[in-house]
């Protein structure tokens, strides 16, 4: 198994050092594990990521990592960058000057408010307006049309509290979808909603038999923020791949991506 989304006690939330998260791996037998930290630039979620001039840091510690684990598992670089229009130029700008094996992109942000907090009570106390859900499948549109954006994560984490959207936001996802497969970008799909409100995946099956339809790769993630849960419920998830109609996933290495077959898969426990 590999797993593609795994953070780091650089983005403020998360505990335990790389090493941890990198023996959790290796001991549930996977085969890869990319660290996907946080970059948001926008002003109210900056205390929940590396700051600019983290990265650098960041970016050398795993790839130290990655030369000494050689021989145990094979260690892969991203960012998961908080997507905005007005910031993707300066977002850009970061990620460009290191060659990282692939960036990750999310919506955490519609305005102000940050949809996925469960700080923030309006996301457990009532199901979005109508306005949240346009308003953030305008953001995954443009997200779709970012070039330096590799995989799309957690395509829809605004369920993330329980609502799950209506028949409208699937319709309307759809031409998004189109142009996520005609950038060639990938879909993740996410174990984490496994343990929130939402109780699925992100994104859940009837949009990963869409992606299969439209012939956009996927990669795998659990979106650890503790070593205990690096490669969580990958069983779960190699299901509903396979399901999908799925034969292989996608993994990354300086940008590029490279498809492996799901039978060559081995590893991951809930």
């Amino acid at each position: 198994m590999m797993d593609y989304h795994v953070h780091t006690l650089l983005c403020n939330h998360a505990g335990g050092r790389m090493e941890k998260y990198i023996d959790h791996a290796v001991h549930r037998g996977l085969s890869e594990i990319c660290f996907l930290d946080h970059l948001t630039l926008n002003e109210h979620g900056r205390h929940q990521s590396m700051t600019p001039m983290d990265v650098p840091l960041y970016y050398y510690a795993v790839r130290r990592l990655q030369s000494a684990c050689k021989n145990r598992i094979k260690i892969k670089v991203g960012l998961e960058v908080d997507f905005s229009p007005e910031l993707a130029q300066k977002a850009r700008t970061i990620v460009e000057r290191f060659d990282f094996d692939m960036i990750g992109g999310s919506v955490h942000f519609i305005k102000d408010r940050n949809i996925v907090s469960s700080r923030a009570g309006e996301n457990q106390t009532s199901p979005p307006e109508k306005n949240v859900y346009d308003r953030y499948l305008e953001l995954l549109d443009s997200l779709a049309q970012c070039p330096y954006i590799d995989i799309v994560c957690h395509l829809d984490m605004i369920k993330k509290f329980g609502a799950i959207p209506s028949n409208d936001f699937y319709e309307k996802l759809d031409p998004i979808l189109d142009k996520i497969a005609d950038s060639g970008k990938a879909v993740e799909i996410n174990t984490s909603g496994l343990h929130h409100a939402a109780g699925q995946t992100y994104p859940g099956n009837r949009i990963l038999k869409k992606c299969r339809q439209k012939n956009i790769p996927l990669c795998m993630g659990s979106d650890a923020h503790s070593p205990d849960q690096v490669g969580r419920n990958f069983d779960t998830a190699l299901k509903q791949i396979r399901d999908a109609g799925y034969d292989s996933i996608v993994g990354f290495e300086r940008k590029t991506p490279y498809e492996v077959p799901l039978d060559r898969l081995t590893g991951g426990v809930n």
